[in-house]
């Protein structure tokens, strides 16, 4: 009978068990959901916990300064407090962040590589039955062991967020698409402003930052905090370490000649 009880048990908990993963349990989509990639507010390295703070409608990964692309998922919790102070009942609602199920594919939908989990870390509290609770989770969308084998182009990466309630439940959030670019020197942004007047010859040369009103830290701008990762680059801070900074003639993703 014992044998009998614990089949069943094991029977009822495989479909919370992901292969080769974490894991995970996919209990209600509502319960948790995926609002967007959060949008970085000018200066600042993270993202408001908002269901109002706005959310990028694509990513962009230039390979010419980031390995990797990892985004900040603003996450919603709907699952209602539970705790009670007049009852002396602690609060199970709240989750804990354990990471992300995330699949790579084609715009087309055929997989680019087989699915895996990305740790991470955080926590969203319980809603207070009218409100979502929000909270921001950093996960790794491309790993740097897939953005070298990537060609460039637009690939779908489709992600789940996954946790723990304080009571012990697991529990999953519904799916978020979301496309990301995957380039080579196409973030890298050549402004007027920064065109190396002295050169010669008439192709764009651009001036490289020698000092403290014109260098590296000041026009890296917002990109200081993941450069590579949807900010435009400015060339003048890379002209210095980069061929593909100094000119558009040497970046492919703007002069296909250019390409090896």
């Amino acid at each position: 009978m014992r044998r009998t009880l614990l089949k069943s048990l094991l029977a009822l908990a495989a479909p919370c068990l992901v292969a080769g993963a974490l894991p995970s349990c996919a209990t209600n989509d509502s319960m948790m959901f995926i609002v967007g990639v959060g949008v970085r507010k000018a200066g600042a390295c993270a993202v408001k916990a908002d269901l109002t703070s706005p959310t990028l409608s694509n990513g962009v990964l230039d390979r010419l300064f980031a390995s990797e692309y990892v985004a900040s998922l603003i996450v919603g919790n709907q699952v209602m407090e539970r705790g009670s102070r007049e009852r002396v009942r602690t609060e199970t609602s709240r989750v804990a962040f354990k990471g992300a199920e995330v699949k790579i594919e084609t715009p087309q939908g055929a997989e680019v590589v087989p699915s895996f989990s990305s740790l991470a870390t955080g926590f969203v509290d319980a809603s207070d039955g009218t409100d979502a609770a929000v909270a921001t989770m950093s996960a790794t969308l491309i790993p740097a062991s897939v953005a070298a084998q990537l060609s460039p182009g637009t690939v779908v990466v489709k992600v789940r967020v996954f946790g723990t309630t304080l009571g012990g439940e697991d529990i999953e959030s519904s799916e978020l698409s979301f496309p990301i670019e995957v380039c080579d020197g196409c973030l890298v942004s050549y402004p007027a402003s920064a065109r190396d007047l002295t050169a010669t010859g008439g192709d764009y040369k651009c001036k490289l930052a020698t000092d403290d009103s014109d260098s590296a830290a000041t026009d890296l701008g917002d990109t200081a905090c993941s450069p590579g990762i949807d900010f435009p680059v400015p060339c003048t801070v890379c002209a210095s370490v980069k061929a593909e900074c100094k000119s558009p003639a040497n970046n492919c993703a703007y002069t296909p000649d250019a390409c090896p």
